[in-house]
């Protein structure tokens, strides 16, 4: 029996516990029968490469306009992938798409009205799931590895709070990154299996 793709997004500060419940999450698609992709944004084309290089500069040079510019335009690229995968049936795990854009951005006070302009023809994922953390206990799970140019405390803060204002108007599912794997897990599992 065939299976219809689907398009699952994970999305969150870093710390949050986005890798984990990805491999947790495809494990159990995969007993499912399901064949996983996944896809991460930035991406690792030509210019998502340009944003990681950037990112890891530690020197915020671009406007918070050309950095919204830049996703978006790596997220047009993205797309054509995911809709491939998408076609032959498979489940696609991204960490990160277009509300990381609109948290992270409109956190620095990019319109939120033009940015969803800049990304109208943007894929419609099936199921986007907010790993929701305090920025103070996300900072010290990524303590130990180089942060990237968005990672600062009091503007992790202002990205939450966009964030949390998607989930208010019902584009992401919130759920509590700060209770054991295994728990957060379960949760995820409730609004997946909606989706088959």
């Amino acid at each position: 029996m065939s299976k219809r793709g689907f398009f699952i997004v994970f999305e969150g500060v870093d710390g949050g516990g986005k890798s984990t419940q990805i491999k947790l999450l495809t494990e159990y698609l995969e007993e499912k029968g399901y064949d996983v992709e996944h896809h991460m944004e930035p991406t690792h084309g030509q210019i998502g490469n340009l944003l990681w290089n950037y990112m890891r500069s530690k020197n915020r040079s671009f406007t918070p306009e050309t950095e919204a510019l830049l996703f978006a335009a790596d997220r047009i690229e993205h797309g054509n992938i995911i809709k491939e995968a998408l076609n032959e049936g498979k489940a696609v795990i991204s960490d990160r798409y277009l509300h990381s854009s609109l948290a992270y951005q409109g956190a620095a006070g990019v319109d939120a009205a033009w940015m969803k302009k800049l990304n109208k023809h943007a894929l419609k994922p099936d199921l986007v799931i907010l790993l929701d953390i305090d920025p103070d206990e996300s900072l010290e799970r990524v303590q130990d590895r180089a942060r990237t140019v968005f990672e600062e405390n009091e503007y992790l803060k202002k990205v939450r709070s966009e964030y949390l204002s998607y989930a208010e108007n019902g584009e992401l599912v919130v759920i509590d990154a700060c209770r054991a794997i295994d728990q957060v897990h379960a949760e995820i599992l409730t609004y997946v299996s909606k989706l088959f």
